[in-house]
């Protein structure tokens, strides 16, 4: 299987039951290594915190710490926030949706999928030349 690259709405999926939750865990579990931001720790677990009571964010948050240091984690650096820049410009996409795809963007080989539930991400990420899962 290729390696996948999941950004936070897809990677919340497997903490929170959605439409797409068993579709995205069965994605995730066929799929090594995985791949996502350094910012998607702290975005996961602020989303988590939102969304769940304080009992099962407790459960989710303890869980999703011991999945995370499964992960292939793409560093957050200047050379990334200007690409994240660039790959933003003229699709209208939002600040750290822009910075998962450019940290996509810096491992992609010809084998990286990416995992997004997000309509515009998706579309942003197929232009780039990245095979799309999950949208």
């Amino acid at each position: 299987m290729p390696s996948l690259y999941v950004e936070t709405s897809a990677l919340l999926k497997r903490y929170v039951q959605e439409q797409e939750s068993d579709d995205c865990r069965s994605i995730l579990n066929a799929h090594t290594p995985l791949i996502t931001s350094r910012i998607t720790i702290s975005e996961t677990l602020i989303n988590l915190r939102k969304r769940l009571s304080a009992m099962e964010f407790a459960i989710a948050s303890k869980l999703f710490r011991s999945d995370i240091i499964e992960f292939d984690v793409v560093e957050f650096d200047a050379d990334l926030s200007l690409r994240a820049i660039d790959v933003a410009a003229g699709n209208g996409l939002a600040t750290l949706d822009a910075i998962h795809l450019a940290s996509a963007l810096r491992v992609k080989g010809p084998k990286l999928a990416f995992l997004t539930y997000d309509k515009r991400l998706a579309a942003c990420a197929k232009k780039s030349g990245l095979q799309v899962m999950g949208y």
